[in-house]
């Protein structure tokens, strides 16, 4: 069984850290290590930080380095598709999963995130902001780590979470990519395993169709069709018109 680290063991990290720091850098805080400063869960085995830029982040490795941190040279698949920076251990076996800028390949740390962020303290010339308990849901609820459904339902049992914030934020970062179906499923996970009632689980799912009708359609124009055949084609399919054109809107 891999070691857990309670939020003394954290600090006690970051204060190192900071220490070996040449420069201020900024870093946030994800996942299980923001919710043990929340009491929200006793330990984590590992620490998610995001950086804004790869400036600051270089100064972090380095920092760590110097500290006796190492790159494993094997990690569970589900930890490789999320796509880290770098991940690094230390010799007691604990880990940190580093970004830059975006998580898991797909969520951005945002404007709007960052400003949500609180400041957990000054540790030398590390400041450690935590991301908002919406945001650490919304992060969570796109991976496929395994404890993470649990986590979202703890979450939601210590505060009161504001579920526009995360329907926002999703809808801002589908641009490229949808990510209502992932969050869909999760939390209708968490509905289920733990009998709890999530009040956007029905917006996620209409808009989940939307975005995947938005996507059939220029599938179809991108192959040549027009616009009018391509909305021909997915009527064929049972879609009403009336929802097509509302989202390729």
């Amino acid at each position: 069984m891999k070691k857990s680290f309670t939020k003394i063991d954290l600090e006690e990290i970051f204060r190192k850290i900071g220490g070996m720091l040449p420069r201020s850098v900024e870093v946030f805080l994800l996942g299980g290590g923001a919710m043990c400063f929340r009491n929200q869960k006793n330990a984590t085995k590992d620490l998610d930080l995001v950086f804004k830029n790869r400036e600051e982040f270089k100064e972090f490795a380095n920092a760590i380095t110097a500290l006796g941190f190492v790159e494993p040279k094997r990690v569970e698949n589900a930890y490789e598709e999320m796509k880290a920076a770098g991940i690094w251990e230390g010799r007691n076996g604990f880990r940190l999963d580093l970004f830059v800028s975006k998580v898991c390949g797909a969520l951005s740390l945002s404007q709007d995130m960052a400003a949500r962020s609180e400041l957990l303290g000054n540790y030398g010339k590390l400041a450690v902001k935590m991301v908002s308990n919406e945001d650490v849901i919304l992060f969570k609820g796109i991976t496929e780590r395994l404890d993470d459904a649990d986590d979202i339902a703890a979450i939601i049992r210590s505060a009161a979470i504001n579920w526009d914030i995360i329907v926002k934020e999703c809808a801002a970062q589908s641009k490229a990519r949808a990510w209502y179906g992932p969050l869909y499923n999760k939390l209708t996970e968490i509905q289920e395993k733990h009998g709890m009632t999530i009040p956007v689980t029905k917006q996620l799912q209409k808009l989940d169709k939307r975005a995947a009708l938005r996507e059939a359609y220029e599938r179809r124009t991108g192959q040549g069709l027009t616009p009018a055949q391509a909305i021909s084609e997915l009527a064929k399919l049972g879609f009403k018109k009336k929802e097509i054109e509302n989202a390729i809107k």
